[in-house]
């Protein structure tokens, strides 16, 4: 590496760059042909279609194994929802169309920027020096560290977090304010039984605003690259749509991963427990320490005991 680039470091050390972790691609585009601002704007579309249509061809399936980990049979979804299918593709597409258009006046041209890796670490190196001392003889190491894994994977629980915050407040916001739930959120409760390509049935202004604002704060408030949020919005829309699967199965990784699943959901689309689980799309801890968590026991306990009142009267 170019000497002028090295702060004086403990030893002479200079960090280097060239040993890039398996995750990064030097290439200016992550695929070729398609610049990375337009990959984190089609990565949520295809995520979202690719699962979704995935989980449909599950539905059309009369697999008995799959009876016994769907939460609702398939005569409830079309006897509860209010909602066509045609009119829930409609609006979905809808939501998507104003996504991409805030995507693609939001993202910049990040392919014309340069990053000097060589310089980051040295800078981090110098940084770390401060703390350990001029006797820190691994100082190469825990730069690479910290630059390559460490300061992305925090990056990735603070957009988590934020993503997260803003959804879970503004959702409990809308069912307290009755003119915002009559007139918006009512309109993806009109699926009482969820199913995955109704994930992202909403009214346009809940759309915008709930999923599409709240993905560019999570992107800015982190510091991510293109990159890294590409990959967030992706898995983000995965988890959005499997929490609307409605399967509990096994063998998904995004339903043991995190109690924040369809099951979990699912209540929160019944008359009973509208008024909680409004955590989304990763953690419950909001739910958690605001007091409106409802477990599906929980659910279930209250359901027999609204029977044995009504047959009293």
């Amino acid at each position: 590496m170019n000497a002028t680039l090295c702060p004086q470091l403990p030893g002479g050390l200079c960090p280097q760059s060239t040993r890039f972790p398996w995750y990064y691609s030097p290439k200016p585009s992550l695929i070729d042909g398609l610049p990375d601002p337009y990959l984190a704007v089609a990565s949520p579309l295809i995520a979202y279609w690719t699962l979704s249509l995935f989980f449909h061809y599950l539905d059309s399936r009369d697999w008995k194994y799959l009876q016994q980990h769907r939460i609702h049979d398939s005569a409830e979804v079309a006897s509860r929802n209010r909602a066509s299918r045609s009119t829930v593709i409609l609006a979905v597409i809808v939501q998507q169309a104003l996504q991409t258009a805030l995507g693609l006046f939001w993202v910049g041209d990040e392919s014309a920027v340069v990053v000097n890796h060589d310089e980051k670490l040295a800078g981090i190196s110098e940084w770390l020096s401060m703390f350990l001392g001029q006797q820190a003889t691994s100082l190469d190491s825990l730069s690479y560290f910290v630059y390559w894994w460490g300061i992305p994977m925090f990056q990735f629980i603070l957009a988590i977090f934020v993503m997260d915050t803003w959804q879970y407040f503004i959702h409990r916001g809308m069912h307290m304010n009755k003119f915002l739930y009559r007139h918006i959120h009512s309109v993806h409760h009109q699926l009482y039984v969820p199913y995955a390509f109704g994930a992202l049935y909403n009214h346009p202004v809940e759309g915008f605003f709930l999923d599409s604002i709240g993905a560019v704060i999570s992107e800015t408030v982190s510091g991510m690259s293109t990159r890294q949020a590409a990959l967030l919005f992706c898995i983000a829309t995965f988890k959005t749509v499997d929490d609307h699967c409605g399967y509990k199965l096994p063998f998904d990784p995004l339903q043991f991963l995190t109690s924040n699943n369809a099951d979990y959901h699912d209540i929160h689309h019944q008359m009973i427990g509208i008024k909680y689980n409004f955590a989304q799309p990763f953690f419950v801890h909001w739910d958690y320490i605001l007091g409106t968590q409802m477990t599906r026991q929980e659910m279930e306990q209250r359901k027999v005991a609204q029977k044995k009142r009504d047959k009293a009267e």
